[in-house]
């Protein structure tokens, strides 16, 4: 920190160093030095180094000149004074009757703005009461108390400047003294509207800067003794040329009260520094707080704009000491810009920061994007201010900013400077505009990307808007892009068309070359266009199955229920069996005894149908309930009843599961059992003679067959060729079965 000060004053002084040796140079200039540029040279930007060395010194004569006369002005002060006091008081009025006629002006201005705000006072005390959430109310709220309060300074201004354009003639002094007066009031009333607006010193709820209560009294008290200082010194310079004094004498009054608003400054942003701290910190994050370079920032800015503001003081006093009031304006206005950037920093801040937060924003990606875009417009803001400050600077360091711009390069080059910066802008509004409109009719996103979706596939996806509007959005972003790029090259001056006749050589080629690539991208279209698929849907293709998970120009990606994923080109695909449409029907098949009584099966399976429809989680999936369908087919063992239902995509799994668990337990309750596969064997007639054979059964997966006979080699080989034989036709038996095409075993894929 003494480091950092001492270096501070180290480029103080030399700051001072180099106008004394420019002062004193100027004064040893000899008669034949260079003459300062012509305005033909000033208008082509000539404007070279001996040429502003020249306008220099010329200003340091002026100003030696002028401190010439300041000294004689001063010798001769106490005379001008009395002059000045003939002047006011001519010998009609006396100091008396001006006061009389001051509290009267101030007393019917006052008297009529009570009068006409009788009824609004109440209204705005409760409009500074209000407690409001929503920031665009809150902002209604402030401008209409504003407005309240103009209307009030209106009333009291027109009354009270009655009195003294009724008493007395134009341009006599005493009525300038009382419009000089009431200037400075109404003045100062106007800046107490306006600093109630930004501060609302007293209105916490519809405050829009990051400021305590005591905070925000603290600086409206600054602000309003600041604005009582800087009218005083308008008003009273007017009134003191008005009265004779010399002009010298009010030139050197101007800048002492020029220093002493800049020292105002200087002080406010040492005891308030801790504040505005507070102020910038909003709306960054942890680590952007915590970084070396913000803190660095953070102890560093007081010094740099102490230095900054009286450097800019030095320069506006040195300008208008020797009465040239252009370049004197042209560094008020940097004067200005620097006093005033941190409440409109925070108010443009806000207002961005308000504007994003719009519920009607807040869809897909834009709440993760809005910081970036407060940011980048922010930024853009802060450039601007900065960039006018430093050029009405260097104008009035005589480096003819103003003419170089105005010349016909500076044109050109400012002229296409802004060309690419409005593109650049309009540009990535209307990319954040669409892409904001196209969100908002997107679902969120999935928080956990890892992960695994429930159940089997097959549920219902996105609607076909939200599936091709991704696409749109990737096909605009192209578009854009290809004419920010040919805008930006013809603003420049460079000719597009040679590049768009190669660009399109170039894509001749290419579409030659990549004849595959085409044949997807426009199968994907006809895809899309058929409305074939959807994102979020369980489609078959080609023996792919799985979730449709990424949709894009040339292929689709498949995600599938064990979590493989699976990339097909468009152009791969011949035929889409979609099973996440409108509903599904799944069919479930039950094994049982030939003596099982169909009838009560039917009841039964009936019975759990309703219950499971009345279910409260299961119930709502449900298109068409459980229900029965009767026999369908006789098998060697058993009795094949077939029962099915039909649900929205994606629940049939879970529906299956409960149905055949609710189902076994319902049939058992009723003493009915599942069949087991069973094959019987008969041998041949020599080998039962003497000795009856016995069926031997065999099950599926394990079957077995068992003779009772003695031990007799050719009869147990014959045996084990039986049940070899029974077995291989139980396994091509069911083999065969599920081969069959049944539309409740298709897309159901493997159990997870």
């Amino acid at each position: 920190m003494n480091t950092l000060r001492r270096a501070l004053a180290i480029g103080t002084l030399a700051i001072f160093g180099l106008l004394a040796i420019s002062s004193h140079a100027a004064q040893e200039t000899p008669a034949n030095a260079p003459a300062a540029p012509t305005a033909q040279e000033e208008s082509a930007g000539g404007y070279a180094m001996g040429g502003m060395v020249g306008s220099v010194q010329d200003r340091m004569d002026r100003f030696a000149q002028e401190l010439t006369d300041l000294r004689q002005g001063l010798q001769g002060l106490p005379q001008q004074l009395a002059e000045a006091k003939a002047s006011l008081f001519n010998g009609e009025e006396t100091a008396t009757d001006l006061l009389g006629l001051l509290l009267l002006m101030f007393a019917l201005g006052a008297v009529c703005e009570k009068l006409a705000t009788l009824r609004l006072d109440p209204l705005r005390r409760r409009m500074e009461q209000q407690q409001e959430s929503r920031w665009y109310v809150r902002l209604g709220y402030l401008v209409l108390g504003s407005l309240f309060s103009l209307v009030a300074l209106l009333v009291f201004t027109l009354p009270a400047l009655l009195v003294p354009v009724i008493a007395f003639d134009a341009g006599e002094p005493p009525r300038l003294l009382l419009v000089s007066l009431l200037a400075v009031v109404v003045t100062l009333r106007f800046v107490a509207v306006l600093a109630r607006v930004i501060l609302a010193p007293w209105a916490r709820g519809i405050r829009p800067l990051p400021l305590e209560c005591e905070q925000a009294r603290c600086f409206y008290r600054w602000t309003l003794a600041f604005a009582l200082v800087y009218a005083l010194m308008v008003h009273g310079s007017e009134m003191l040329l008005a009265l004779g004094l010399q002009r010298e004498l009010v030139l050197a009054a101007v800048v002492v009260c020029g220093l002493l608003l800049t020292l105002f400054v200087v002080a406010v942003i040492w005891l308030e520094r801790r504040a505005i701290n507070q102020m910038f910190a909003e709306g960054l994050s942890e680590a952007s707080s915590a970084s070396p370079i913000r803190q660095m920032v953070a102890q560093s800015w007081p010094f740099l704009a102490t230095a900054w503001i009286l450097l800019l003081w030095g320069i506006w006093a040195f300008n208008r000491f020797i009465d040239n009031d252009l370049l004197a304006g042209k560094v008020s206005l940097a004067w200005w810009a620097t006093l005033l950037f941190p409440a409109l920093d925070r108010l443009v801040y806000a207002l961005l920061s308000r504007i994003a937060a719009l519920p009607v924003l807040q869809v897909g990606s834009f709440p993760q994007r809005a910081p970036r875009v407060v940011s980048i417009i922010l930024n853009g803001f802060r450039v601007l201010l900065a960039a006018g400050a430093l050029i009405a600077l260097s104008e009035a360091w005589g480096m003819g900013s103003f003419d170089m711009m105005q010349s016909r390069g500076g044109q050109q080059v400012l002229g296409r400077l802004g060309d690419v910066l409005v593109i650049l802008l309009l540009a990535y509004v209307v990319w954040e505009v669409v892409r904001t409109l196209i969100e908002q009719h997107m679902p969120e996103t999935q928080e956990d990307a890892d992960a695994a979706p429930e159940g089997e596939g097959g549920a219902g996806g996105a609607t076909r808007t939200e599936t091709l509007l991704p696409l749109l959005r990737s096909f605009i972003l192209v578009v854009l892009v290809v004419v920010v790029v040919l805008t930006l090259l013809h603003s420049l001056g460079i000719e597009i068309g040679p590049l768009i006749a190669g660009a399109g050589v170039v894509g001749i080629a290419v579409g030659f070359g990549a004849q595959k690539l085409v044949q997807d991208v426009i199968s994907g279209i006809f895809f899309l266009l058929d409305d074939a698929f959807r994102r979020g849907e369980y489609i078959e293709t080609g023996g792919l199955r799985g979730t449709v998970e990424k949709i894009s120009m040339r292929s689709m990606r498949l995600r599938h229920h064990l979590g493989a994923v699976q990339t097909i080109p468009y152009g791969e695909i011949a035929t889409v069996k979609n099973l996440s449409r409108d509903w599904i029907t799944m069919k479930l098949e039950l094994r049982l005894p030939y003596d099982t009584d169909i009838e009560k099966v039917r009841k039964t399976i009936k019975k759990v149908g309703q219950e499971m429809l009345e279910d409260e989680e299961m119930g709502p999936s449900f298109i068409l309930p459980l229900k029965s369908q009767g026999v369908m087919r006789v098998e060697e063992s058993a009795l094949i009843v077939r029962m099915k239902f039909t649900s929205k995509p994606g629940e049939q799994w879970i529906i299956r599961r409960e149905a055949f668990r609710r189902v076994r337990d319902a049939l058992q309750q009723q003493g009915i059992t599942f069949a087991h596969r069973e094959v019987r064997v008969r041998l041949p007639e020599e080998l039962e003679h003497g000795h009856p054979a016995e069926p031997a059964a065999a099950v599926a997966g394990g079957p077995s067959a068992t003779a009772v006979g003695g031990p007799d080699p050719q009869r147990e080989k014959l045996v084990e060729q039986a049940t070899a034989a029974a077995t291989t036709a139980v396994i091509a038996a069911e083999l065969a079965r599920q081969q069959k095409l049944d539309g409740a075993e298709e897309g159901d894929g493997e159990e997870m």
